[in-house]
């Protein structure tokens, strides 16, 4: 009997999936057939379809982006090297690519992976959505056009499958239906009709990530509209007179910090995020305390380390200082103002708390302090002399990689929820020059902020407040510039799966579907962000082990094994 195996999804996370069963071809049974459905394009995905808007940018640099394994990785299948999406591309390293580029390499890593394959196994791909899934001694997925895949194993890998309205947005969505307004609920800007908003009128923005940039740009530029820079380095937009005039806040009230350039690491090793830590924590707080104060360590210690001449104690004197401190002793404050004179050289720790504080006497007042903090943010990501700011990100991945090794619990369950945020706002932000293109949209009018503390209500038409003005602003037409929060409800294969929750529940260590009782499913696998209890790493930069490469292994030796259990394997 031919062994069968259905990989529901085709962007990163497939790809990486087939590339690692590839790579273990070997285990393989004879006259498998590997059947992969995506109605989007094998490799890109949604996210890197190459049918987008050229503006859309990777918020990682050419060289950080790679698909393959390298002496790095800790896994038991083969190491399989091969090209980052720079030296695919010929990009510089540190060029942001458009999607449709990181869509090309991930189509190019696909193919290379199909190829990869003995001739004896099959791959098939169905431009087409799994509908259904039906249980017995095989499985049967059903598809959108009609067919049907009978498989042994089944790897659900739909990445994020969208949200359900809450009873908000739908109350968002008949108010601007009945008083001709719009509202556009979270999704991703560029599979919105965004020629909604009509051009000159006022349109408030909720959320201030990465999905508000991908916004602001498509109806800027995405709408005619260019950006120049003078001799001082300045930038300016030209309006196109087809801009609508955007309203931004958000709860934190500030954009995302843009991407730095870190320094190079010489010493990977927690010294207060530890395991040791994680065995003898008993709450969350103890926990995200410690990973805060690796976070801020990490700081000072390239400061020491790389200016030790703008520093006025020595380095292991501060360094035992420090580790006496609570992170939120003000002690700590008066420590670190000895030992660095220049407030700019001090660690940025607002992202402990709420980075805008103050509130103004009116938007262009509150705009002028937006250009000066994007201003900073800027110069703190793209200036060597702050390599302090950007080594921030060494403490993110200490933290994220001693999390990944622990034992799932509810402190860190808790801890990771916490953290997460604040690894989005330190280091998953867009390219530095688009904080540059916001200020120069201020100066221009067409971009107006509302600050911190965002509440949107509807009256005659959809009314913000924040804690930052003093006064309401309205407008007929609201965007919550956000991704959804995945729901498995919402997708009709993954519906009787989830057992009414908004995650399939998984084994956290193999990833197998559990049932409705918690047995795990021995031919049934879930990586999604559609799926809770297994920690996830994206595909990530070069030479750091990443996580993303050591799950496509064991899953997919663990997929080889029991699809081995039913047909013999190939001869090596």
């Amino acid at each position: 009997m031919t062994a069968v195996l259905a990989i529901i999804g085709a962007g990163p996370r497939g790809t990486g999936l087939l590339e690692r069963l590839a790579a273990n071809a070997s285990l393989l049974p004879a006259g498998c057939e590997i059947h992969v459905v995506d109605p989007h394009p094998a490799g890109a995905g949604r996210v890197w379809r190459p049918d987008q808007s050229p503006l859309m940018l990777m918020n990682s640099r050419a060289a950080d982006v790679t698909m393959f394994t390298d002496d790095s990785v800790r896994c038991a299948g083969p190491i399989t090297p091969g090209p980052t999406l720079a030296e695919w591309s010929g990009l510089d390293d540190d060029v942001f690519p458009t999607r449709r580029q990181g869509g090309a390499y991930l189509r190019w890593c696909f193919d290379r992976a199909v190829r990869a394959f003995p001739r004896v196994v099959r791959v098939f791909v169905h431009r087409t959505s799994a509908v259904a899934l039906s249980d017995g001694p095989r499985q049967t997925v059903a598809l959108a056009n009609g067919t049907h895949v009978v498989a042994d194993v089944v790897v659900l890998a739909q990445g994020n499958v969208g949200g359900h309205r809450t009873p908000g947005q739908l109350a968002h969505q008949d108010f601007a239906a009945r008083t001709g307004g719009t509202y556009l609920p979270p999704s991703c800007p560029g599979d919105e009709d965004l020629d909604r908003l009509p051009a000159g009128e006022a349109v408030l923005v909720s959320g201030m990530g990465l999905a508000f940039v991908d916004l602001v740009v498509l109806l800027t530029q995405g709408r005619g509209g260019r950006f120049t820079r003078g001799r001082d380095g300045t930038l300016t937009y030209h309006p196109s007179g087809r801009e609508p005039v955007l309203h931004a806040g958000s709860r934190r009230g500030v954009p995302y910090l843009p991407k730095p350039v870190p320094p190079p690491l010489a010493d990977r090793a927690p010294r207060f995020f530890t395991p040791a830590l994680l065995a003898r924590a008993t709450t969350p707080g103890e926990l995200v305390g410690a990973a805060c104060r690796e976070l801020v360590w990490a700081h000072y210690r390239e400061l020491f380390a790389a200016h030790a001449e703008r520093t006025r104690m020595p380095r292991d004197a501060f360094a035992s200082a420090f580790a006496a401190l609570p992170i939120t002793d003000p002690a700590l404050e008066v420590l670190v103002a000895q030992a660095v004179p220049d407030p700019a050289d001090r660690a940025d720790t607002s992202f402990l708390r709420a980075p805008l504080t103050r509130s103004f006497p009116d938007q262009a007042a509150l705009n002028t302090w937006m250009r000066d903090h994007m201003g900073h943010a800027v110069a703190r990501a793209t200036d060597p002399r702050h390599s302090a700011h950007a080594a921030v990100l060494h403490g993110l991945l200490t933290v994220s990689e001693v999390l990944e090794q622990a034992a799932p619990t509810p402190a860190t369950a808790r801890t990771a929820a916490v953290l997460s945020r604040f690894a989005a706002y330190l280091g998953s932000g867009p390219p530095p020059h688009r904080l540059e293109q916001l200020q120069a949209l201020t100066r221009a009018g067409l971009l107006h902020f509302l600050g911190a503390g965002l509440r949107v209500t509807r009256t005659d038409a959809f009314t913000a407040h924040t804690d930052s003005l003093p006064f309401a602003v309205s407008a007929r037409h609201f965007v919550e510039a956000r991704l959804p929060d995945p729901d498995a409800r919402t997708h009709p294969l993954l519906l009787p799966l989830a057992h009414n929750r908004t995650r399939v529940p998984v084994d956290p260590d193999t990833f197998h579907v559990l049932d409705d009782t918690g047995d795990a499913h021995p031919r049934r696998l879930a990586l999604g962000l559609f799926a809770g209890g297994g920690a996830l790493g994206a595909f990530s930069r070069p030479g750091r082990n990443a996580p993303f490469f050591r799950q496509n292994d064991d899953t997919a030796r663990r997929v080889l094994a029991e699809l081995n259990a039913r047909t013999p394997a190939l001869t090596p």
